[in-house]
């Protein structure tokens, strides 16, 4: 079991960031959660509060980061309206938190790893990479598309040097992102997600719990879908 390494976990206030930035604390990992939200020190190494859409901030956060073996990237923002409606700010937002700055994390980061001869790093995804979402989450789901094509492009580089990149894209999750979904949707989701339920953060977690493990250190480059058998690319 890999134990005191060194983490970081990227939207780490709430939700799937706060369950993962849990499990790796309580698998004996020093984390430093980073997040736009004051959180509590609590278990943490060390937190960071940031606004990552700017590129400078990204920049702070790692000029406070240690060594870092871990890169787990969950932050993200979902501007839920219809597609016609997005504005050209807008969409550069959500590209700036979905898309560059995990790719500036990344790129930061791996080489370091690689240097030290072993390192992880997983992004956060969406099931709407594989589906293109609904017209009210485009822009979302077409960073987290293109999350994916970064992902591969990590693992492909940076294999020599013992580093892994993959992608987890849950499904539905109880977490406040999808706190906009009403009783007769979350009804319309469940009837077409086989196991019947909404998946919880700790689940989520888990998965990126296995993929920093040495067990899965022969899988690089992949995306794991966790999202009830609702969507099978």
């Amino acid at each position: 079991m890999v134990t005191n390494r060194s983490a970081v976990v990227i939207g780490s206030a709430q939700g799937i960031g706060r369950a993962i930035a849990m499990r790796l604390c309580a698998e004996g990992h020093s984390v430093t959660g980073v997040d736009i939200l004051e959180q509590d020190r609590g278990e943490f190494a060390d937190i960071v509060q940031a606004d990552i859409s700017e590129p400078e901030e990204c920049l702070r956060v790692l000029s406070r980061l240690p060594d870092v073996d871990i890169l787990v990237n969950n932050a993200a923002i979902l501007i839920h309206k219809p597609t016609a409606e997005f504005s050209v700010k807008e969409f550069d937002q959500t590209i700036a938190v979905n898309l560059r700055a995990p790719f500036i994390f990344c790129q930061a980061l791996a080489p370091k790893m690689a240097e030290r001869h072993w390192g992880r790093i997983v992004n956060l995804s969406s099931i709407g990479a594989h589906t293109g979402g609904i017209s009210h989450s485009t822009i979302y789901n077409s960073t987290k598309a293109a999350l994916i094509s970064i992902t591969k492009n990590f693992a492909r580089n940076f294999a020599y040097g013992g580093v892994t990149c993959n992608a987890v894209a849950p499904g539905y999750v109880a977490t406040a992102m999808n706190s906009h979904v009403d009783e007769q949707q979350l009804d319309t989701y469940l009837k077409q997600i086989p196991v019947g339920r909404v998946a919880q953060p700790e689940e989520i977690a888990s998965t990126v719990a296995f993929l920093i493990t040495d067990r899965a250190a022969y899988v690089t480059g992949t995306t794991i879908d966790v999202n009830g058998g609702w969507v099978m690319p």
